[in-house]
């Protein structure tokens, strides 16, 4: 019996890795119930394919802390559900990229009462624009700059929606086509009061994991793994219970 209690104790424990996601909202992530959420449902996943070698735990970090920690590279850590651009790496030189888990598109909603048509960022010129604080917009960055866009920072996303919805403050935002449709039962969300511009934000984009340099290992188990999902639709299945009931057991931030 000694030989088998020996191995047990020599063999090398799973390496934590924190999967970050700084969307604090469904589809990714319910504040409040951690094991919800499409970020959620992937660190698990991830953790049973590494057969012991990684357990993955879903964590969400605010933009702002998170480019902190990734210019710091002191936590193991990769990021979920982003794009290159997202992070200024057009040239994925700065982080290392998995191949996609998803595509999604950037949409421009407005209120029905005051309907945008969107034809690139000068057409929002004037607006008042909401959006979650430390989210970054690098198309519409040279407009809120000079002043040309009013940008409002709300806790979250479906802020902005409520806000839209009844026409106070707000002009406009952008919401991603995955998040639009998660939120149609939030209680709060009419969306017969929402307008969405027939011409997307974005052309359609992939959804990737972001890896820090200096991970090759752990890059490569992600890369495969992320390949195998891709064709798992169960990953990115509907939540198992309408998030307005979800919401409503949410923490105040």
């Amino acid at each position: 019996m000694l030989l088998p209690l020996l191995a047990l104790r020599l063999a090398p424990a799973a390496e934590t890795v924190q999967l970050v996601t700084y969307y604090d909202y469904v589809p990714w992530f319910v504040p409040g119930q951690p094991a919800l959420g499409l970020n959620a449902r992937l660190a698990s996943r991830l953790s049973e394919m590494s057969g012991g070698r990684y357990r993955f735990e879903s964590v969400y970090i605010p933009r702002r802390r998170l480019d902190v920690l990734l210019q710091e590279g002191k936590l193991a850590m990769v990021v979920a559900w982003v794009h290159p651009r997202f992070f200024g790496d057009p040239e994925r030189t700065r982080y290392s990229w998995t191949g996609p888990l998803m595509n999604d598109e950037s949409l421009v909603v407005s209120p029905r009462s005051a309907p945008l048509e969107y034809d690139g960022p000068d057409s929002l010129r004037g607006k008042r624009f909401g959006a979650p604080g430390g989210h970054r917009f690098p198309d519409l960055e040279p407009l809120i700059a000079a002043g040309e866009i009013t940008r409002i920072d709300v806790p979250q996303i479906k802020n902005a929606l409520q806000m839209i919805g009844a026409h106070r403050r707000l002009d406009f935002t952008v919401v991603d086509r995955s998040t639009l449709n998660a939120l149609k039962h939030e209680q709060l969300i009419d969306l017969a009061q929402l307008h969405v511009a027939s011409r997307p934000r974005t052309a359609s984009y992939e959804r990737s994991i972001l890896v820090p340099l200096g991970r090759p290992e752990l890059y490569r188990f992600l890369q495969g793994a992320v390949d195998v999902l891709g064709s798992d639709s169960s990953l990115l299945a509907p939540l198992s219970r309408p998030p307005d009931k979800q919401a409503g057991k949410r923490p105040a931030q």
